[in-house]
């Protein structure tokens, strides 16, 4: 008869192996939501420079109904990696 506790371990060996290999997803400090106004006050950019930078992809946003919001963190790793570039 096998051990039940192996059957448990190897079951736990395979749970393992597969979160291992699952993307993480952003955590809750991770997603800052932000409106134009703060992105341009923590940048020290003025808003046709936040727009000419959204028109150009520099620096990711997204729409809720008329109004732009950003995520601030996205934000942060986008201008970074432009800067690297």
């Amino acid at each position: 008869m096998n051990n039940p506790f192996e059957a448990i371990l190897s079951e736990i060996g395979e749970v393992k192996a597969i979160l291992k290999e699952t993307p993480t997803l952003p955590t809750a400090a991770q997603v800052e939501i932000i409106d134009r106004a703060e992105l341009c006050k923590r940048l020290a950019i003025t808003e046709p420079t936040a727009i000419r930078w959204e028109k150009k992809g520099a620096i990711p946003c997204f729409r809720i109904g008329s109004n732009v919001r950003y995520n601030w963190h996205s934000v942060v790793s986008s201008l970074e990696n432009r800067r690297v570039a």
